[in-house]
């Protein structure tokens, strides 16, 4: 089983890169413009342009950069003329959406293209217009922007930056400046070639100048970013502040259920056909048939709203994961848990009653089959007791199925209950996790891939270590 235990550890990883291969490729792909430029002023910029405030936002996001192959420096001198010449154009002469979409391409790879870009406004045979646009978007190309973790480099980041934003502030009028800001930026070009300098044919380049390359260093080293909304708030911090509600919202459910449907799904098998048997199924099947949307407010009204809490005369709360903060920090220990249980009453009571039914449903059919078979026939024709009969030979053969259900949800932990956390306002993940789809905050998306293909995975394991457990015929990683 150790051999076996390793073999799955080592494919963890190369499973999880797979997963979220797939992953990232899809949400870079999805349709629509995840930054708008009137949201950019949250990412606390200071640049004066509007365009240059949502350049910078997307770069501090990372997708100004190819999603896993970047040939941009090997784009041709003749094709960066031919873009520049699209621009030239009249933006009322395209869709608007067509030329931000160019003025957008061109900002991203100008970086990658500085010695093309350079080429073309040295060109006397050029344009006026195509040289000078040239010259702007070598300009944005060369501009780097500082981060609070190069603190060595920012000095000169900024001092570069200043430089080149005279030449935005006074773009030339005529070929006679436009050669004289030409040549001054050529030799500022060969003074500062380290970071501004990408070989077309290098490898580095291709496969490491990328979003998927600059996602996984961060992966590695644990940094899975900030909120789209408030670079100050790592996502890392916002999950783990939320963790303790979703775990709470999805393992204890989960672990009830696990018990509760073997309890229900065995008595129901043993008196199949019987009115014990047939009214828990429909009971089971109105919960199953039953939203939580209909279940939560049915509960709230009829429970929480005339009614106290049990052998108290404390209400029913109907809201939060706990009291409010200045009241909660006043309690003790064990106030604190029992004033959590009472808030997360409702909520768990919703969830268990929806994935009881699901599951015991499922435990009557399996232990019904298990039933059937000749192995448990010839237990009871050599007078094996019923106790045993039903927990040895039953019982631990249909848990096998049902384990394998229960491990698989244990991906879901980490998307919470975006229903119940919005109906009884709790601040868990799964409202942060759709509001994130909604904005299009990518790394949390991403970080919430990553962690609910973690914990199946996890869960599967777990499932399989338990098979064994279960039935000592198992052999895992045993060869046929």
């Amino acid at each position: 089983m150790l051999g076996y235990i390793l073999q799955r550890l080592i494919l963890l990883p190369i499973t999880l890169f797979a997963i979220v291969l797939v992953n990232f490729v899809i949400i870079n792909l999805a349709p629509g413009e995840p930054v708008y430029v009137s949201e950019t002023r949250q990412a606390g910029v200071s640049v004066a342009s509007p365009e240059d405030r949502y350049l910078q936002f997307r770069e501090f996001f990372g997708l100004t950069l190819p999603l896993v192959y970047n040939d941009w420096p090997a784009t041709s001198k003749r094709k960066m003329v031919s873009q520049l010449d699209l621009l030239k154009i009249h933006p009322e002469d395209m869709s608007a959406k067509r030329y931000s979409e160019l003025r957008i391409e061109m900002s991203d790879k100008a970086r990658f293209c500085l010695p093309q870009l350079l080429s073309i406004a040295k060109d006397p045979k050029l344009g006026f217009e195509t040289r000078k646009l040239a010259l702007y978007f070598f300009v944005r190309g060369a501009t780097r922007f500082t981060e609070p973790k190069q603190q060595k480099e920012n000095q000169e980041i900024a001092k570069n930056n200043a430089f080149l934003d005279s030449f935005r502030a006074h773009l030339p009028k005529t070929n006679e400046e436009l050669s004289q800001q030409v040549t001054i930026l050529s030799n500022w070009y060969k003074e500062h070639p380290e970071g501004l300098v990408f070989a077309p044919d290098s490898l580095k380049t291709a496969f490491l100048e990328t979003r998927l390359a600059k996602y996984l260093k961060r992966t590695l080293s644990l940094d899975f970013g900030v909120t789209r909304t408030d670079p100050n708030r790592t996502v890392l911090d916002e999950v783990v502040s939320r963790l303790k509600i979703s775990l709470t919202l999805s393992v204890l459910p989960m672990l009830a259920t696990f018990v509760f449907c073997l309890v229900f799904g065995m008595c129901m098998a043993i008196y199949s056909k019987s009115l014990f048997d047939r009214g828990f199924d429909f009971l089971f099947l109105i919960l199953w048939a039953t939203p939580v949307f209909v279940v939560a407010p049915f509960l709230i009204e009829k429970v929480a709203l005339h009614n106290n809490y049990p052998f108290t005369d404390i209400p029913f709360p109907i809201r939060g994961f706990s009291s409010e903060q200045s009241v909660f920090d006043q309690m003790t220990s064990w106030q604190r848990l029992l004033d959590i249980a009472r808030h997360i009453t409702l909520p768990l009571l919703t969830i268990f009653l929806g994935s009881l039914a699901v599951q015991t449903r499922l435990s009557r059919a399996i232990f019904l089959d298990c039933m059937g078979q000749d192995y448990v026939r010839t237990a009871r024709a050599k007078g094996v007791p019923n106790s045993s009969l039903y927990w040895r030979h039953v019982g631990r053969n249909g848990a096998i199925p049902i384990i394998t259900s229960v491990a698989g949800s244990l991906g879901v932990i980490i998307g919470g209950s975006v229903i119940i956390e919005t109906i009884f306002e709790i601040h868990g993940f799964g409202k942060f996790f759709y509001d994130a789809i909604l904005n299009r905050d990518y790394n949390v998306m991403m970080f919430s891939s990553l962690m609910g293909s973690f914990l199946a995975l996890v869960g599967y394991l777990v499932a399989d270590i338990s098979y064994m457990a279960l039935d000592p015929r198992v052999q895992l990683g045993a060869k046929a």
